[in-house]
């Protein structure tokens, strides 16, 4: 987290267990001008499960770690409330044997692989 490259970008990952236990993973980071590196970590746990072509995550906990050199008081590792961990439906399909995950506006996907 603290020694990536400079640079704005992302990623997201979702780690599946065989008993639908989930970890989910957010980074993001943003070189804004005269500020420099601004970064966010968001991980959570929970259960995954899947309705048809719908697969929903929902997370019992997490945290939020984050790092701004402009606003010190936005630096620090938060847990996520219970009111906070909301249920998250995404479209799931299958692309040459890979999973799609898909958000419920159509507007991102990833395509994850099997490890």
């Amino acid at each position: 987290f603290s020694n990536c490259d400079p640079g704005s970008g992302g990623s997201v990952t979702f780690t599946f267990g065989a008993d639908g236990r989930t970890y989910y993973a957010l980074f993001q980071s943003s070189l804004v001008d005269g500020c420099g590196q601004v970064r966010s970590l968001t991980l959570k746990t929970g259960k995954a499960s899947v309705r048809g072509s719908t697969l929903v995550f929902t997370p019992t906990a997490g945290t939020y770690k984050s790092v701004n050199g402009c606003r010190p008081d936005l630096t620090g590792l938060w847990k996520f409330k219970p009111g906070d961990l909301k249920p998250v439906s995404l479209r799931w399909q299958l692309d040459d044997n890979q999973l799609r995950l898909i958000d419920p506006d159509g507007e991102a996907s990833g395509v994850y692989s099997r490890r």
